[in-house]
């Protein structure tokens, strides 16, 4: 299991943009790429 850590901007556009969803997971956060398709 690998943590990357990006800058909360950084996720809010891409959130914004529909690109990635965030899960809070209580330990942390969830990055998770939308499907594209």
């Amino acid at each position: 299991m690998c943590s990357i850590k990006f800058s909360l901007g950084v996720i809010q556009t891409l959130v914004n943009r529909k690109l990635v969803k965030v899960t809070n997971t209580g330990a942390g956060f969830f990055i998770e790429l939308e499907d594209a398709g």
